[in-house]
């Protein structure tokens, strides 16, 4: 998969320096295919639109949050894991992988302004 700087140097080279797509495709050392979809689409964008519905972990976000909440005012060495509460909350019904939990988890966290830490 290339980089949107790479589109756009594709479309540069393409409309402005009147190269083929032959010699782009070679110059750049990728797939013809690849060039001619980034002349033809100007835009290469990936939106979503409708928030989809989560339905493994929309009952539970309330009791992660609650957790996560919790667990922010703990002292260090008293903290839960993640994997920790992931096992807490499959005990309680969660039927989801962990991969979508930590994502949950990271979003929680996000909107609620914890772990993050100043650059």
């Amino acid at each position: 998969m290339i980089e949107k700087v790479q589109y756009n140097y594709i479309r540069f080279l393409y409309f402005n320096k009147h190269k083929s797509q032959r010699a782009i495709a070679k110059e750049m050392g990728i797939h013809r295919a690849t060039v001619k979809r980034a002349i033809k689409n100007p835009e290469q964008k990936y939106h979503m639109n409708v928030e989809r519905d989560k339905p493994v972990n929309g009952d539970f976000e309330k009791r992660i949050k609650h957790l996560l909440e919790y667990n922010s005012n703990q002292p260090k060495n008293q903290k839960l894991t993640k994997r920790r509460i992931y096992e807490l909350i499959c005990e309680e019904g969660y039927k989801g992988s962990y991969s979508s939990f930590t994502y949950q988890v990271r979003k929680i966290e996000e909107k609620l302004g914890i772990n993050q830490k100043e650059g």
